[in-house]
């Protein structure tokens, strides 16, 4: 009986050790151990047939996010006698911020024949990409939602060449399907699955595959970003703090020979408002010694938390030049003034406040950096005062819908989508 329980001590040990072991090896894989196996097992590429080189490795912890996050880079090109292709991967503390593979010629080589369209492309990838997961110890438990959404997601009928598709794959029919909190949304050549809250999108927390402009893109940060707090404000509440504070903005218009002018404006009464939910790092730029477009006000956020930021326009009952409003971002969870900012363009003038209803920044395709933003240039402006509790941009040149610009992420540099209140 006391060999049968010696043997049992030692069993148990030998287990204890064994998930230990795994563990550690599991934590000390680094974005240079994952970045090929995510090749062959997820993508299905056929390494053996490549010449792997001009490898590059960094690792580093940002100082915007607190040194919480160890980002890692990895690329490197892939060469064979008939195709070439490049890869580069953005990891934060092990999640997929971000992995494109971008075609450059020649025919690409698989380990298994992908499929001809994008949407059951995107199923196997998930499925693959589950087991992946698994095996690197990542948290999948949004995967399989997420392929319970693809039911509701339709596969184009042809190719669309100006989308010059990776591997020459058709695409999907654009649409949006919700299901508990997740989103399902579709472009021509883009699935993404979005958590969402309180009817507000969080497109931080993100699923999403991409085929197109010759490239295919991948992230997973649904597990990286939590949410911090909710909003604690409504929009009436909101109108009224960020009217208050652009009533009491000192706004000086350069005007001709160079000159300033300070202006008093009238109201209307259009407001444009929007609810996004940001991460926390968003304004956290002391260590790179520049002066934050967005307050982070006097709460403590977590970089990886998502907050609650309302971003308002208020427009003048007649244009002063070519600026149309100010431009006023309000925390939802403290009430307090995040930004204040001339709101305007430069060149074509704007649409007529009176037949306007919202102003929504426009949502660029995950890139492996930020996109160039289309929105018109605002007008040149200079703040001659600073709100309390709030931290305008030293620059007289600005971008419209500053907020907008602030709280883009940057790998797949997602602006911010949200559904309208």
């Amino acid at each position: 009986m006391a060999r049968k329980r010696q043997s049992l001590l030692v069993l148990l040990f030998l287990v204890v050790m064994l998930v230990q072991t795994s563990k550690a090896d599991t934590a000390d894989l680094t974005a240079k151990d994952m970045m090929q196996p995510f090749l062959s097992e997820v993508v299905g590429l056929d390494l053996t047939k490549y010449n792997i080189t001009n490898e590059a490795y960094t690792a580093s912890f940002p100082s915007n996010y607190g040194g919480l996050v160890k980002s890692e880079v990895v690329s490197f090109t892939l060469e064979s006698n008939s195709s070439k292709m490049s890869a580069m991967g953005i990891f934060y503390n092990g999640f997929i911020y971000g992995i494109i593979v971008r075609f450059i010629n020649g025919s690409i080589m698989y380990t298994r024949q992908p499929s001809t369209n994008a949407l059951d492309e995107s199923r196997n990838m998930l499925q693959r990409y589950k087991a992946f997961a698994k095996t690197y110890g990542l948290d999948t438990a949004h995967v399989d939602p997420a392929l319970n959404l693809l039911g509701n997601a339709t596969r184009a009928s042809s190719l669309t060449a100006d989308l010059y598709m990776f591997n020459n794959i058709t695409g999907f029919v654009p649409s949006v399907t919700y299901a508990g909190n997740m989103k399902l949304e579709t472009t021509q050549k883009r699935i993404s699955w979005i958590y969402a809250d309180k009817g507000v999108d969080m497109p931080n927390k993100i699923l999403s595959i991409s085929f197109g402009g010759n490239k295919l893109f991948f992230a997973d940060t649904w597990n990286l970003f939590n949410v911090g707090n909710f909003s604690a404000v409504s929009e009436d509440e909101v109108k009224q703090i960020a009217f208050e504070a652009a009533d009491r903005y000192d706004l000086v218009l350069v005007g001709e020979n160079g000159t300033f002018v300070a202006e008093k404006p009238g109201w209307s009464n259009v407001t444009s408002l929007v609810l996004n939910m940001v991460p926390g790092e968003i304004y956290n730029t002391e260590a790179n010694e520049v002066e934050p477009i967005v307050s982070g006000g006097n709460a403590t956020r977590d970089p990886l938390a998502l907050y609650p930021l309302w971003e308002t326009v208020l427009y003048f009952s007649e244009s002063l030049g070519s600026t149309t409003g100010i431009a006023v971002g309000v925390w939802g969870d403290t009430k307090e003034i995040a930004y204040i900012t001339p709101y305007g363009y430069l060149g074509a003038p704007p649409q007529d406040p009176d037949t306007a209803t919202s102003t929504d920044p426009p949502a660029d395709e995950p890139e492996e950096k930020p996109s160039e933003q289309t929105e018109p240039s605002p007008t040149q402006t200079e703040n001659t005062t600073k709100l309390e509790g709030s931290n305008p941009p030293s620059s007289i040149y600005l971008v419209a819908g500053v907020a907008a610009t602030a709280i883009a992420i940057t790998v797949a540099a997602v602006f911010l989508k949200k559904r309208r209140k």
